[in-house]
């Protein structure tokens, strides 16, 4: 009889340990397939947000592509130039040293019509500003600040001699660095 407690007490721990295998492999299998399916949550996650980001790119993109400036700017870049076609120069052309000097007088023109300040010229700037429908109290902040800017007109007339002289100078070196890049080219 004790050998048949000890056969049964072998047996029973046999089975015990075939249970306590088993639980330990269902325990594990378990484990692995929780880490799977956080796994797969993890890359589900990440692949929404990556798709948004995309999304979010795409939209920009269509939203620049929908830009009238962006439209301009690429139909400009489109646009075959006259540099791409015969190569960049380093000399300026005429017309762009003609519109350099126009612009140049013009703005001597601008700066030279508000260098000096007159009664005459205050009292036409306020009757422009009051038929423009002006209010009298800005109209009246824009003269003195007209008058705290103004100059006398010996001033101004010395100043206009002094930017003519300078833009003959100017005006002649111009000429004279043109006649030499005609020389130039002409010994080529």
């Amino acid at each position: 009889m004790a050998e048949e407690l000890d056969d049964i007490g072998r047996e029973t721990a046999a089975m015990m340990r075939q249970m306590l295998q088993l639980a330990t492999l269902v325990a594990l299998r378990t484990r692995e397939r929780g880490q799977k399916e956080a796994e797969a949550r993890v890359r589900v996650t990440e692949a929404r947000q990556k798709e948004t980001r995309e999304r979010r790119l795409r939209e920009a993109a269509d939203a620049k592509a929908r830009d009238p400036r962006n439209r301009e700017l690429s139909r400009i870049l489109e646009r075959p130039t006259l540099e791409r076609d015969r190569g960049v120069s380093l000399e300026k052309d005429r017309f762009s040293a003609q519109a350099e000097a126009s612009r140049m007088a013009a703005q001597q023109a601008n700066r030279g019509s508000a260098r000096y300040d007159s009664v005459e010229r205050r009292t036409a700037l306020a009757q422009h500003l009051s038929r423009m429908g002006i209010s009298p109290e800005l109209q009246s902040v824009r003269m003195l600040m007209e008058v705290g800017q103004a100059q006398s007109a010996q001033d101004a007339v010395r100043l206009r001699e002094q930017e003519a002289t300078q833009r003959r100078v100017r005006e002649q070196e111009e000429r004279e660095r043109e006649r030499e890049r005609t020389r130039s080219r002409e010994r080529v």
